[in-house]
C-alpha cells in the first residue's frame, strides 16, 4: 500500500472558508444547529489568531451553540529523539470555547503492517515510533495527532477519539483508484481514512447523544456548549502512559479517550449530576454545592467546564475545589498527591478521587477574576451519590 500523504508538507489551498468564520456558524445557528464540526484548520502552531478571537466570541454571544474542531495532524518526532514534540495545535483549535479533538488509536488487526516510519518516514525516523502499527492498540495516541500546549500555556487537544484507520463513505464523484488509506472490498461506497479529520466528527456524533440524553432524560431543555463539554470530559478514559502520574489531563491526550458509558450511564453505584451554575459570577463570589457520598465503590469525578471571554489568554478566571469529610482540599486539574496550585490559564477544570471517603464533600466554585462578568458554567460530577 502506498501512503497517501507523500507531499505531507506540501500544503493544500484551504478554499471557501471566510475571513471572518463566525459567518459559518452565524448560518447554521439561524436554521437551528447547535453543535458545528470542523475538520480543518492550520496556521503557527499554537498560536490564537483572529479566527480564534471569532469563534470564541460567537460562542460567548451564542452560549448553547457547541463548536468541535480538529487539533490537526502536525505531531512529529523530526529530532529524533523517540517523542512527538509539543505545541502543534493549530487555529482554530487553539481557541478556548471550542472542544478539540486529537486522534487515538483505532483497532484494525488488518492493518498491522502498516506503520508509522513506513508511511512517514522523516517524521517519525527512530524508536519506537517508526516501527509503531497505527491501528493496533486502542490505549495509544496517534502519533501524527497535534499536540499541546498553545502558546500561552493552554491544555489542548481537549479529548481524543479513534483516527486511524476510520470505515468512512467514499464519494461516487472521485476517481475509481481513489482509496484514501485503504480500500473496502465489500463496498465501492466505503473506504478507510484516518487523521484528526475523522476523529472530530465521531465525538461530534457522540456530543449530539450527550445533548439528545440531557434534553430528554434531564430535562435540560437548551444545555449550554459549556455543560456539553463538561459532559464529554466527565466520561473521558484516560489512556495510560501519558502525562505525570497520577495527572488528569495532559498536552497529548488532554482528559482523555471519549467514553459516553462512563456519564450517561456509569456502572452501579455510580450516578451522574448535570448542573447549569446561573446566575453567573462575579469577582469575588463563590458558588457552593454539597454533596453526600455514599461509599468509596465508586470514585468521584468533578468537571468544571465555562464559555471564556474571547482573548488570547484566560480571562474570567474560575476556579474548582473540592473539600473531603476531613478537610482535605483538591484543586482542578492538579496531579494526584502535588502541592495545591490553582489553574490560572484553563476554562475546564477537574478533579479525580480514586478512593472518595463517605460522607459530605463540599464543592465550590471561586470567582477568581471576572473583568467580563458575570461568569456561568457548567458542573457534572459523578460518584456513590445519596
Amino acid at each position: 500500500m502506498e501512503p497517501p500523504y507523500q507531499g505531507r508538507y506540501d500544503r493544500y489551498m484551504l478554499a471557501g472558508i471566510p475571513s471572518d468564520i463566525t459567518i459559518l456558524f452565524a448560518d447554521a445557528y439561524k436554521k437551528g444547529v447547535r453543535i458545528h464540526s470542523n475538520s480543518w484548520g492550520g496556521g503557527d502552531p499554537g498560536v490564537y489568531d483572529s479566527q480564534c478571537e471569532q469563534l470564541d466570541r460567537f460562542v460567548w454571544e451564542h452560549k448553547t451553540f457547541c463548536i468541535l474542531v480538529a487539533a490537526g495532524n502536525d505531531g512529529t518526532d523530526r529530532d529524533g529523539d523517540g517523542k512527538i514534540n509539543p505545541m502543534s495545535v493549530t487555529s482554530p483549535g487553539t481557541a478556548k470555547n471550542c472542544i478539540t479533538v486529537g486522534a487515538s488509536e483505532n483497532c484494525r488487526p488488518e492493518f498491522r503492517a502498516e506503520t508509522y516510519g513506513k508511511w512517514w518516514p522523516q517524521d517519525y525516523p527512530a524508536a519506537p515510533l517508526n516501527k509503531d502499527p497505527m491501528a493496533d492498540n486502542p490505549d495509544h495516541m496517534a502519533a501524527f495527532s497535534s499536540r499541546g500546549p498553545t502558546k500561552d500555556g493552554r491544555i489542548k487537544p481537549d479529548i481524543v477519539a479513534p483516527g486511524t484507520f476510520i470505515l468512512s463513505t467514499r464519494s461516487t464523484q472521485i476517481a475509481p483508484n481513489n482509496r484514501a488509506w485503504a480500500a473496502f472490498p465489500p463496498s465501492k461506497f466505503y473506504f478507510h481514512m484516518g487523521g484528526t479529520s475523522m476523529a472530530t466528527p465521531l465525538v461530534a456524533g457522540a456530543v449530539a447523544l450527550v445533548r439528545e440524553y440531557l434534553r430528554k432524560q434531564k430535562k435540560i431543555r437548551n444545555p449550554s456548549a459549556a455543560l456539553l463539554k463538561a459532559t464529554l470530559i466527565a466520561g473521558a478514559v484516560r489512556l495510560p502512559g501519558y502525562g505525570a502520574k497520577g495527572a488528569v489531563v495532559d498536552n497529548q491526550q488532554g482528559y482523555g479517550r471519549a467514553n459516553l458509558d462512563a456519564v450517561l450511564a456509569p456502572a452501579a453505584p455510580a450516578v451522574a449530576q448535570f448542573l447549569e451554575v446561573r446566575p453567573g459570577l462575579k469577582t469575588g463570589q463563590v458558588r457552593t454545592i454539597e454533596i453526600t457520598l455514599k461509599s468509596a465503590a465508586a470514585p468521584l469525578h468533578v468537571t468544571l467546564a465555562y464559555t471564556d471571554y474571547p482573548g488570547p489568554t484566560l480571562v474570567n478566571n474560575l476556579n474548582l475545589i473540592v473539600t473531603a469529610p476531613n478537610g482535605k482540599r483538591y484543586v482542578g486539574n492538579q496531579a494526584a498527591g502535588r502541592a495545591m496550585v490553582l489553574d490560572v490559564k484553563n476554562n475546564v477544570e477537574v478533579i479525580h478521587v480514586e478512593k472518595p471517603a463517605a460522607g459530605q464533600w463540599k464543592i465550590e466554585i471561586f470567582a477568581s477574576n471576572i473583568p467580563q462578568g458575570p461568569q456561568d458554567c457548567a458542573l457534572v460530577c459523578v460518584a456513590h451519590l445519596g
